[in-house]
């Protein structure tokens, strides 16, 4: 059976016949090749390529952060370590005659030195004390130095011990009488 003449459009916006398809090359809607919706195989890639670049980025700025947190954190705890052991030094528990070395009782993984240098100040000393441990295979170190009065004649009687001259230099006085 042949059918002649137009056929009715179904749509409801009314009007005449069905139009039928196109065939000149500009694609869905009439948009061109390149104009129709959607995205070619070479832009999902290009776009999964900058996705993937920008989580490595991202992942690398997190473990960055997260090892200058961990930083920090034995950073602070070295430093309450340190002077917790220039405390010890002040109270006289550790002696100012020569460098004293250790571990520290209530954490195993640090290790403290405490090096008493004399000033020119009899019993005064230049005290630093060093706080160290091992930090993924590198040393972590806190440094504290502070001037500490030796504690043993902290308020004794005896009279602090003078500085020795190595020249000696002698002084006159002169008058003239009338």
């Amino acid at each position: 059976m042949r059918l002649r003449g137009p056929l009715p459009n179904p749509s409801p916006k009314g009007g005449g016949a069905l139009s039928p398809p196109s065939f000149s090359g500009k694609g869905v809607g009439g948009l061109g090749p390149r104009g129709r919706p959607g995205l070619s195989l070479l832009e999902v890639l290009l776009s999964l390529t900058i996705l993937l670049l920008s989580m490595v980025a991202i992942g690398r700025l997190v473990d960055f952060g997260a090892d200058r947190g961990l930083e920090a954190r034995l950073h602070s705890q070295g430093t309450r370590l340190a002077v917790a052991k220039m405390a010890e030094v002040e109270a006289g528990v550790v002696s100012l005659d020569s460098v004293g070395s250790g571990t520290f009782d209530t954490d195993p993984d640090w290790n403290w030195s405490v090096e008493p240098e004399p000033e020119g100040t009899p019993n005064l000393y230049q005290v630093t004390v060093r706080v160290t441990r091992d930090l993924k295979g590198r040393p972590f170190e806190v440094t504290l130095s502070q001037l500490v009065f030796d504690p043993t004649l902290l308020g004794s009687a005896a009279p602090a011990q003078k500085a020795d001259t190595s020249s000696s230099s002698g002084t006159s006085t002169g008058g003239t009488s009338p």
